[in-house]
């Protein structure tokens, strides 16, 4: 498992219930959570496809698999080229990394998407918004996860701006400026074993709007009807296919305008924030036994067999959008037998500092 991390902890725990054994692939020196969960641990930069294929040429392992993260993407794909495990190979997670590649091979394949240029310095930045109609647009860093070095650009100023703050981020020498569109932003998970698309779950998004909009929590049922719900499946199989992903979970992220849906990105992996429980509870499955199965190229037809009719779920960040302070004191005033309550995680303590 490549990550460690509070986002990885639903995997560790899948796979014991499964009897089976991991590894750990993660940084030495931050402590992660799930380093009691593992069996074995090898310390190992998951950023660095050349140091994970190194270091795991001598373990013995028949899958690889993470989770709610983009950062071993590469990694992963590289294991499953080298090792010829279950999985989508290097190629296909270079594009879950690069979004420049990922929109031209969108556009290429025939996926609604919004029109983008590259540009790599603030004459082609605004030729660039020429090209695309003017504004407004959105300008990202293409290398970047987690709504990062994303800026919305109403004007030339801000346009600039964003530009520059991108820049300072990335760590290549170009951004995308894409075609701002309007409209409902929400998001989908889906599910690929062996080449079918076994569902797509379209789901509601709680935006906090910052610079961008930045996802805090997560719901179902999404308000579609069945037309919609059409083109959201229509247009995820079309982009799953085209960038090449297999026997692993999807997260994609869509927008609607004027009834078009246009997908605006799209990994090989589950969401973070609480998406993996949320699927869990709508279906009546563990979500992360499915990854770990799909991962070892295992079939996952009875657990999906054994899924319920949809029940709604939610889940939420707690946030503080608009100061820093020191967090004093956490409390729970509610009901914590409650039937509807699946879980709460604090992962901040009393005592540390909290940034808005």
């Amino acid at each position: 498992i490549l990550g460690a991390g509070r986002g990885q902890i639903g995997l560790y725990r899948a796979a014991r219930e499964l009897g089976i054994t991991t590894i750990a692939g993660t940084m030495p020196d931050n402590n992660p959570l799930c380093i009691p969960m593992a069996d074995e641990v090898c310390y190992m930069n998951i950023l660095d496809p050349d140091e994970v294929e190194s270091k795991t040429s001598m373990l013995k392992f028949d899958g690889v698999a993470t989770c709610c993260l983009d950062s071993g993407l590469r990694s992963l794909g590289r294991i499953v080229d080298r090792r010829g495990v279950a999985g989508y190979g290097e190629t296909t997670a270079m594009m879950c990394n690069d979004k420049s590649m990922m929109k031209r091979r969108l556009i290429e394949c025939g996926v609604n998407t919004a029109p983008f240029v590259e540009v790599t310095d603030v004459d082609s930045l605004y030729d660039g918004i020429k090209q695309l109609g003017g504004y407004p647009v959105i300008i990202k860093a293409t290398d970047l996860a987690g709504s990062m070095g994303i800026y919305k650009a109403l004007n030339e100023e801000e346009a600039l701006n964003g530009f520059n703050a991108a820049m300072s981020m990335t760590k290549r020498n170009c951004l995308i400026v894409e075609r701002l569109l309007r409209g409902r932003e929400f998001g989908a998970q889906a599910f690929v074993s062996h080449g079918e698309v076994l569902f797509v779950m379209p789901h509601g998004d709680i935006l906090f709007h910052g610079a961008t909009d930045i996802p805090v929590g997560h719901y179902v049922p999404f308000d579609c009807d069945a037309d919609l719900a059409e083109k959201i499946r229509i247009e995820s199989e079309k982009a799953i296919n085209a960038i090449g992903l297999d026997n692993c979970a999807v997260n994609i992220d869509f927008i609607e305008e004027n009834g078009n849906v246009y997908v605006l990105e799209l990994s090989g992996r589950i969401g973070a924030n609480g998406l993996p429980e949320v699927v869990g509870a709508h279906f009546g499955i563990d979500y992360y036994k499915m990854v770990i199965l799909a991962s070892l190229g295992l079939p996952v037809d009875e657990i999906w067999a054994a899924r319920g009719d949809g029940m709604a779920a939610l889940s939420k960040m707690i946030i503080s959008p608009n100061k820093d302070g020191l967090l004093r004191e956490i409390s729970y005033a509610g009901d914590k037998d409650n039937p509807h309550l699946y879980e709460i995680n604090l992962f901040a303590k009393p005592g540390v500092e909290v940034h808005r």
